[in-house]
């Protein structure tokens, strides 16, 4: 038995699926089934049912996952240490960024960031949900939290900016005769549709019903702007889209905060280190971007 196999192991117990343990280890779907055949005869047991569904774990591998498991946070913490102690400038960073909050206008900045250090290779992920940073999916991450939340015990960061939120609507949607009359208009929820969403506590018309749910902000954009209903959203994702004003009558709301983090295994490591002091630069000066509440001095 070798890592090899238990990356296997691990990775179909997570995806289920032939396809989706090898786009998580960057091999082909046969080098999966491969594999995983080889593992099991060598062992001895099955450990995966190919269902229609995909991949069940049996009750061999259900055993033997916690040692995987423990086997894959030594390897992960060895390979931070040794990243985390490297003083060269040069090598491989994974940033990853959330979708849709307007840190495209970092770009700039990370061009030149590369061609000051022609050793260092970006690997730029945009991601819905956050990425493991303890199993080095990213390296650093631009994280949004929620205003008072702060990142887990294992990662280092520090808070940049606030960000902002309020209620938005198609400007075609407002009555021209009592713009602040919107008890005709429904919300677009987040999550699974439930009436009482956190956010609603913020907006002065949350009491009006969530009739459509969409969980991806992109999406949540481009259905305000095909007139569908009102959303609760970070106000920098609507400041190119003149069409779509706030709710008459609602306020913006620190409802959110960007931090720039990283594992505190790395915060040694010099790339990632100056990587990390230009974005948190950046992101400052970006700041009333980001919070529509911020006065410049």
């Amino acid at each position: 038995m070798d890592w090899d196999d238990l990356k296997i192991l691990l990775a179909l117990a997570r995806k289920r699926s032939a396809r989706g343990a090898a786009q998580e280890l960057g091999v082909s779907n046969s080098t999966i089934t491969r594999r995983l055949d080889d593992f099991e005869r060598s062992l001895g047991t099955r450990l995966f049912d190919r269902t229609p569904e995909g991949y069940r774990m049996t009750q061999s591998a259900e055993n033997l996952l916690p040692t995987a498991e423990h086997v894959e946070e030594l390897v992960l913490a060895a390979e931070r240490q040794v990243s985390g102690e490297d003083q060269e400038l040069e090598g491989l960073i994974r940033l990853t960024v959330p979708t849709a909050t307007g840190l495209t206008v970092l770009m700039p900045r990370l061009a030149q960031f590369a061609d000051e250090y022609p050793g260092i290779e970006l690997e730029i992920i945009t991601s819905p949900e956050p990425l493991d940073l303890g199993r080095r999916e990213a390296d650093i991450a631009i994280r949004v939290y929620r205003t008072g939340d702060r990142p887990a015990d294992n990662l280092i960061g520090r808070k940049i900016s606030a960000m902002t939120a309020s209620a938005y609507v198609h400007r075609d949607l407002l009555n021209p005769d009592n713009p602040e009359d919107v008890s005709h208009l429904s919300w677009i929820g987040f999550g699974a549709g439930l009436p009482d969403e956190p956010w609603k506590t913020y907006c002065k018309n949350g009491d009006l019903p969530v009739k459509h749910v969409i969980s991806d902000i992109n999406y949540q954009v481009e259905a305000v702007r095909s007139k569908l209903g009102m959303v609760f959203a970070p106000c920098v994702v609507f400041r190119e889209y003149p069409e779509i004003v706030r709710v008459p009558g609602e306020e913006s709301k620190h409802f959110l905060d960007i931090w720039v983090v990283t594992h505190k295994d790395l915060r040694l490591s010099a790339r990632m280190r100056i990587l990390r002091e230009i974005l948190a630069e950046e992101l400052a000066a970006l700041r009333p971007k980001f919070d529509s509440c911020h006065q410049t001095p």
